[in-house]
């Protein structure tokens, strides 16, 4: 949402099947939460950092045609994915190519969403105070995000573990904080939002599409963790293909990043 120099991930038609594959893995947990946002017919809702619009697509669906979705990025190849992805299914979602320093709404929202987005800012505060002043009083803001070091995995992999290093120090060399989850709720309350409640959701999975997010995210992030000088290319391949053979193993389990949700009201 910043614009590349802080975001770690590689974005565009490259990285549009990774953010299928992780809006696969995480749709349950942050279809729970949404739900325990209020989410329902009628209402308004924005999603920042909408990436390819898997779960703002949902929401639509959940809101209908008497409500209004808004969903914004600013990488304009995963909107296209998320244009099509609406088409699709015939729904109305108001896309917009955008970064969160210049979203300037006003009460115009019951429900702000953000799900992976303020790790790869550089001032999440500031993101958040955008969020609360674009919701109406009483509306609710709703976040998820990662605590990069929490992960399971079994048999133990070290090839996992360097992954997990990796993401965690280019995070950090380009300003970020890949375990923020934890620090939702403060930040939340820091906000100014009242009621916050947190919960924890961390998907496992032992086959399936999901169980690849690790070796996508590596895949993902190799330039940024090889520009910043931590590893470098042969080790990226080596690394990748010991993923491949963990996560093809039919006795193997692997989670995702430990999901922080947090929920806070405007008053």
């Amino acid at each position: 949402m910043t614009g590349g120099s802080h975001y770690i991930i590689r974005g565009g038609d490259a990285g549009a099947e990774r953010l299928r594959v992780l809006s696969l893995a995480t749709r349950p947990g942050s279809l729970t939460l949404l739900g325990r946002a209020r989410l329902s017919p009628g209402l308004h809702v924005l999603d920042l950092g909408c990436g390819g619009g898997d779960i703002t697509v949902d929401i639509a669906r959940i809101v209908g045609p008497t409500g209004r979705v808004v969903g914004i990025d600013v990488d304009e190849c995963v909107l296209a994915h998320a244009r099509l992805a609406s088409d699709a299914c015939g729904l109305s979602v108001q896309w917009r190519h955008g970064r969160i320093e210049d979203l300037d709404e006003d009460g115009s929202f019951d429900i702000a969403y953000s799900r992976f987005l303020l790790s790869h800012l550089p001032d999440p505060a500031d993101a958040l105070r955008r969020m609360c002043r674009a919701v109406r009083p009483l509306g609710r803001v709703v976040v998820e995000d990662i605590d990069i070091a929490a992960h399971v995995h079994w048999p133990p992999s070290t090839a996992f573990q360097r992954y997990v290093e990796l993401y965690a120090a280019a995070g950090r060399a380009r300003g970020v904080d890949p375990g923020i989850g934890p620090r939702l709720p403060a930040l939340l309350i820091d906000a100014g939002l009242e009621d916050v409640e947190v919960s924890i959701s961390m998907p496992v999975f032992r086959a399936g599409e999901a169980k690849a997010v690790a070796r996508l995210t590596l895949s993902n992030i190799a330039e940024a963790a090889i520009a910043e000088g931590y590893t470098n290319r042969a080790e990226i391949d080596g690394l990748l293909a010991e993923l491949s053979k963990h996560e093809a193993d039919p006795r193997s389990i692997q989670s995702i990043a430990q999901v922080f949700q947090a929920i806070g009201r405007r008053s």
